[in-house]
């Protein structure tokens, strides 16, 4: 499992996190450090609109007719922009000035002030004036001691607003702007102004309250962005682990495992391709065991084909180079005049009974080539499989006389003593004839060879008991290939040519029936089955016959 620092989770989280907390530090840090001079810089554009409108406005209203009073519309700038703006007039070293809260016009209201100097008008605003009065009176001060402010407005005629720098050493009055509109000069310093005091005080509290809320924004942000990142990358990569997991067990062959997401973004069409890889690899993994265990299969006929070769190859060599060996022999002492009168009719005899036993070999071997081809058609026909019973045991006792065989007969009671079977009788008695050859060959001397039928179901079981060794476990399975011989010195007393049993296995699967061999506390026992035919088929089958 990939650590968590090493994630895609845990690279996103980080990234996120860090990405949206620099920017609401940032935030945070411009609100905090550049709210007051903005909010300055936009006070100075909008007071400097407005005064220019005020004074236009004025005029205008002055130039119509003398105007009577305070205008209301300075009492809104007033509200607007938290000033104070009166109209002040200098003449000739006299300052008076016109506000709403009084009207200083005339000579023994006029409100005197030497013009200079004017650091005494510090100590004016003692017991009368108000601190938004005193404050005005400040700015007012400043300005007028401020020749190059007081030349832009008198002399060059411009509105001037501008934060102030505050009066004395003590600075009072700096936490304002100053506002100053012109409307008449005489070139000299005399004239009448629209002067205007705005407080910053209201935005540097606000200031100072958003600095210290931005401590408890950040606070709280770091909190709830680490939270939402860690969700964020959990969903997000949520997809990606999955495929992840799935494409492990993909990994290790595993192809039970399906996504089936019905999502239409490129995460959903990148696990439809994972469902179709999967799929496919699972059809090609199939193919390819299929094709894997057929090949195996091939192997391992191929290889059993090339034993059963050379097991043939050596069985026929066997089988074959004794008689021949023989048959050179006697030839040669015949030609040679060896021996006269009853000798070379020994000899003709030995040529003659080697020559019939390869004639029996090689019969042998074109009739089980045939079977095993399918070349070979069965004639199936009811008949009375009790006869040929009764023609193997004839056969087994004269085989067997010179060794003192007995044979036993065992018939069924009912029906007469009749078994009527439905098989190709011709190659039905050449499995008995076979069976009982080689039960015969095995039965020692004084044994006994039991021939046997006996009911089974709608069918007959037909058996060959022989006293004597058993056959090894392990070479029951191996006794019915061609040439097979448990001898394997291949004695020519101790057994056949090999192909008896063969022959036998494959009539019998023509019929449809197979033969067992068992072994059996006294002896050996083959058996095998065949359907049964009703009785008056027999006899109607015996009846043509005649």
């Amino acid at each position: 499992m990939t650590p968590w620092r090493h994630s895609i989770a845990f690279r996103l989280f980080a990234i996120t996190f860090l990405v949206v907390m620099l920017l609401l530090g940032g935030l945070l840090s411009a609100l905090a450090g550049s709210f007051s001079s903005f909010y300055e810089r936009r006070q100075i554009r909008d007071i400097t609109s407005q005064m220019n409108l005020i004074k236009d406005r004025y005029a205008s209203e002055e130039t119509s007719s003398s105007p009577s009073g305070f205008p209301s519309y300075l009492s809104r700038f007033e509200n607007d922009f938290y000033a104070s703006i009166s109209l002040v007039k200098f003449d000739e070293g006299t300052i008076m000035i016109q506000s709403g809260a009084q009207d200083k016009s005339g000579a023994s209201d006029d409100a005197l002030l030497p013009d200079s100097p004017f650091n005494p008008l510090l100590k004016f605003p003692s017991p009368g004036f108000d601190e938004q009065t005193r404050k005005f009176m400040l700015a007012l001060v400043e300005w007028r001691t401020d020749p190059q402010a007081m030349e832009r407005v008198l002399m060059q005629g411009k509105t001037l607003v501008y934060r102030t720098k505050g009066v004395g050493s003590e600075k009072s009055g700096g936490d304002q702007l100053i506002a100053v509109a012109p409307f008449h000069s005489d070139g000299k310093g005399n004239g009448t102004v629209l002067f205007a005091a705005s407080s910053l005080q209201p935005v540097i509290g606000a200031a100072s309250v958003i600095r210290d809320f931005s401590w408890y924004a950040f606070g709280i942000s770091f909190v709830l962005v680490t939270l939402l990142a860690f969700l964020y990358a959990g969903i997000l990569t949520k997809p990606l682990r999955s495929l992840n997991e799935r494409a492990g067990r993909l990994a290790s062959l595993d192809f039970s495992a399906r996504i089936r997401w019905r999502r239409k973004d490129e995460i959903g069409r990148l696990a439809q391709s994972f469902d179709f890889l999967a799929d496919n690899l699972q059809r090609a993994l199939e193919d390819l065991q299929t094709a894997n265990d057929k090949l195996r299969a091939d192997i391992e006929k191929e290889k059993k084909l090339e034993r059963m070769r050379r097991d043939f190859v050596t069985g026929v060599s066997h089988e074959l180079k004794t008689p021949i060996s023989l048959i050179g022999g006697y030839a040669e002492g015949l030609q040679d005049n060896i021996g006269s009168g009853v000798k070379r009719e020994k000899y003709v005899e030995v040529i003659l009974d080697e020559t019939r036993r390869m004639s029996a070999i090689v019969g042998d071997m074109l009739d089980l080539s045939h079977l095993e081809a399918g070349q070979y058609s069965l004639n199936r026909e009811p008949f009375d499989a009790a006869e040929l019973l009764r023609e193997s045991a004839v056969r087994a006792q004269a085989l067997g006389a010179g060794r003192n065989i007995r044979v036993a007969l065992a018939l069924p009671e009912q029906e007469n003593g009749t078994v009527p079977a439905m098989a190709d009788r011709s190659r039905i008695g050449q499995v008995l004839t076979n069976l009982v050859t080689n039960a015969v060959r095995h039965a020692p001397a004084g044994g006994t060879v039991t021939i046997a039928a006996a009911a089974e179901g709608e069918g007959w079981r037909l058996s060959v008991h022989n006293e004597g060794d058993p056959i090894p476990e392990e070479e029951l399975s191996r006794i019915w290939v061609q040439f097979y011989r448990i001898d394997k010195a291949r004695n020519r007393s101790s057994g056949g040519t090999g192909i008896g049993l063969a022959i036998v296995k494959q009539i019998l699967e023509l019929h449809g029936s197979r033969c067992e061999a068992t072994n059996e506390r006294d002896g050996v026992t083959f058996a095998f089955t065949l359907p049964g035919a009703a009785r008056f088929d027999v006899w109607d089958a015996r009846a043509e016959a005649l």
